[in-house]
């Protein structure tokens, strides 16, 4: 995060050697080259350089700096290993790289594995490119980069699934046949049982709302939070993204589910009766848990998400809810990379509250105009997702 004076006036010079005027309240600014976006703000286009924000926003005269490649590759399922480790380790590196992660530390990374069926319950999801859940081979990328700058540190797997986590973990590649020593531990948030409501593995947090939640004490002790979830809408939020894998998907089961039997972990004691209400507890819960660094998983993208039986009863097929994107997303502030992932989708951040609510406390922004998209641009890659909050998502 650029907060020293000596940051500031480097960026100041840096603009004023562009010729370009400095505004120290929104930060270096190129105003003829950006790609207008669908909510009149518009993404700045450009190179790697200049200052990126922390989990933690932004400060005066910094600059915002969201990494997206698209693989040349004709379909997302076509996409190997190699093709998936390219894609992850060029967009960290143009979006700031994990230099700030050191030898020792734990690092958590947290995929969105929602479930691992594609419909109601009878098919599911393949393994690679599903669409509905982080592709393994995209944390598998970024736990090697980790592992690279944390050779002895611990580097754990954090996920809580609506099903048993640790049946989705398997059914889904996440295992230590596909990822070998680059992680410690997969670990399902929700412990052994979905309806377990036992407190010895979570302690109480207090929130910026002043509201106190329970945490996995492991999550919150981690030095570094890294969210890599899938580019999808959302049927109870507007979108998916970081923010909401980590306001929802963090939670213990046990305190926020039914709590009625073991193979139920839905969070049915969260109100999710509007993208406003909703947004409120994610705003809340991602303040006790906020992303160091955020890798999106958009090789397919998946409009009507989080699943389209989620989305309107069943209305929505699966396979024409993806949207073969081939896409990976990479930056240093998680509101602001989901915002660049809300433009894709030809989604208005703006209408996003949990987006908005974070905001609003100084944590990113979505003010497009503030952002610089490097590598591939949002007008190259962007298609029209449709979501259940038409609202945020039209879907045209």
């Amino acid at each position: 995060m650029n907060s020293s004076n000596g940051q500031r006036a480097k960026a100041l010079l840096l603009c004023i050697a562009c010729g370009l005027a400095a505004i120290l309240l929104q930060g270096c600014r190129s105003s003829d080259s950006g790609a207008p976006t669908e909510n009149g703000g518009t993404i700045q286009t450009g190179g790697a350089s200049g200052g990126s924000s922390g989990a933690s926003g932004s400060s005066l005269g910094a600059q915002y700096v969201v990494a997206m490649l698209q693989s040349t590759k004709e379909k997302a399922t076509d996409l190997t290993m190699s093709d998936v480790a390219d894609l992850v380790e060029s967009a960290v590196s143009k979006a700031g790289g994990l230099d700030f992660i050191k030898d020792g530390q734990t690092v958590v990374l947290k995929p969105n594995l929602p479930t691992f069926y594609v419909d109601a319950g009878t098919t599911i999801a393949s393994l690679t490119a599903n669409g509905t859940a982080t592709d393994w081979r995209v944390v598998k990328a970024v736990a090697d980069l980790v592992r690279a700058k944390n050779p002895t540190g611990k580097i754990l797997v954090m996920e809580g699934s609506i099903l048993p986590t640790t049946v989705v973990y398997r059914l889904l590649g996440y295992d230590s046949g596909n990822f070998g020593s680059s992680v410690d531990e997969f670990i399902a948030i929700e412990g052994t049982e979905c309806d377990d409501t036992s407190t010895t593995t979570l302690e109480q947090r207090t929130a910026r709302s002043g509201k106190q939640y329970w945490v996995n004490s492991r999550f919150a002790a981690a030095d570094v939070v890294i969210s890599i979830p899938t580019m999808a809408t959302d049927a109870w939020a507007g979108i998916g993204g970081a923010v909401e894998s980590l306001g929802i998907g963090a939670t213990p089961a046990g305190q926020y589910g039914n709590a009625e039997n073991q193979d139920d972990c839905t969070r049915a004691k969260i109100d999710r009766r509007s993208p406003a209400a909703t947004g409120e507890f994610i705003r809340d819960y991602y303040s006790l848990l906020p992303a160091d660094f955020v890798v999106i998983d958009g090789l397919q993208g998946l409009q009507h998400g989080p699943l389209p039986v989620w989305d309107d009863s069943g209305t929505y097929a699966y396979e024409a809810s993806l949207m073969n994107m081939r896409l990976i997303l990479a930056g240093k502030n998680a509101v602001t990379v989901d915002t660049v992932e809300a433009a894709v989708m030809r989604c208005d951040p703006k209408k996003v509250p949990h987006l908005t609510k974070l905001e609003a406390d100084g944590i990113g922004t979505t003010d497009t105009a503030k952002i610089t998209v490097v590598g591939k641009q949002v007008a190259e890659v962007a298609k029209a997702f449709a979501g259940k909050q038409t609202d945020i998502c039209p879907g045209k």
